[in-house]
């Protein structure tokens, strides 16, 4: 079977918000519906939909500290303003990003996936020097999406940071879920992390 490599954009990256950067919902290309201690967000232009706590609050587009391979066709956050800071930074969030692949994913494809995968998390890796890889690349599904999760931890501003990297497919469209918490916040925002995964649904396939 011919290679894929080349024909995804299998991406990753290290992300923090950070206050100065934070904007408005309306330009995020997102709409969202509450339903009292739950937000619902849903992406204009790609479709996919989310729930969050409607305490925490939305972020615009990709804030890497560190990346590797292409960028996002879109990209949204949502942290917690009452969480761990860092000096102007919040930490405790989730961060969603979607790529447009050149081919249509399916199980015959996945073994070459995860070579992919593996390159791009060698090469951001090699650009963070403190990266500590706590869970290993492993298969995982997420609703009716396979993929794969790493989990690292490193330090923002001499803050401990534990960080679970998904990286799901659905169609011709990969979705990269990034949970991210303060070590001292990582268990208790497991329930959030969890119930924001379990919501999570990608836009109807092309």
């Amino acid at each position: 079977m011919r290679g894929i490599r080349g024909r995804l954009c299998i991406w990753a990256a290290l992300v923090l918000v950070v206050v100065a950067t934070a904007s408005l919902l309306s330009a995020c290309g997102g709409e969202t519906s509450s339903n009292g201690d739950t937000t619902t967000y849903t992406d204009a232009t790609y479709g996919y939909s989310f729930q969050y706590p409607s305490s925490w609050k939305v972020q615009q587009g990709d804030t890497a500290d560190v990346s590797a391979g292409s960028a996002s066709a879109a990209s949204v956050g949502v942290y917690d303003p009452k969480g761990a800071v860092a000096e102007d930074t919040y930490i405790d969030m989730v961060q969603i990003s979607v790529y447009q692949l050149n081919v249509v994913v399916d199980e015959s494809v996945m073994p070459e996936i995860k070579t992919e995968v593996e390159g791009v998390l060698d090469s951001l890796e090699g650009q963070a020097g403190d990266l500590t890889t706590l869970e290993p690349l492993t298969e995982v599904t997420v609703g009716d999406m396979t993929g794969y999760r790493v989990t690292y931890s490193f330090s923002k501003n001499n803050a401990p940071v534990t960080s679970t990297l998904y990286f799901l497919f659905s169609g011709d469209k990969e979705y990269q879920l990034t949970v991210q918490a303060a070590d001292t916040n990582w268990e208790a925002k497991q329930g959030v992390f969890d119930a924001l995964l379990a919501s999570f649904r990608p836009g109807a396939a092309e």
